[in-house]
């Protein structure tokens, strides 16, 4: 499974009036999250994970950085794509998404999905989530298009 599973993929072609930008700081700056984006005045950053459980794995950089971005005003979330093969489980939340805002990553590695409530938790895979619901949380407004 990809890190995050396609995620940055699926936000851009689902959120597509969102200018986006995928960063890949490696070495240079380790932590800075997978998505930026920027829409109608508001900027935010995702970090992007994939799971087949509930565990969600986040490094001490990552926390650190949404930690002190969230400190420091900014807009930052987890989004968590939780895609369980069907021949395993045949339930409908076989694919599903998880956001949560970025304050809460050192909870979400501590305690997993379950144990956390998210901003949004939408099942059924990518065509069945509300995509609409998603861009406004992540702007904190009505999504113009």
């Amino acid at each position: 499974m990809a890190q995050d599973d396609g995620l940055r993929r699926l936000f851009r072609q689902n959120l597509p009036m969102v200018h986006w930008i995928s960063v890949e700081t490696g070495v240079t700056d380790p932590g800075v999250p997978d998505l930026n984006g920027c829409a109608q005045n508001v900027e935010f950053w995702i970090e992007c994970k994939a799971t087949k459980g509930w565990a969600v794995t986040l490094r001490p950089e990552q926390i650190g950085w949404l930690d002190r971005r969230t400190r420091a005003g900014g807009r930052t979330f987890v989004a968590v794509r939780r895609h369980c093969d069907p021949r395993v489980r045949t339930t409908k939340e076989a694919d599903e998404i998880w956001l949560y805002p970025g304050h809460l990553a050192r909870r979400l590695k501590l305690l997993g999905l379950r144990n956390n409530p998210p901003l949004a938790h939408f099942t059924g895979g990518p065509a069945n989530w509300d995509w609409e619901r998603l861009g406004i949380i992540l702007l904190g407004q009505r999504i113009k298009k």
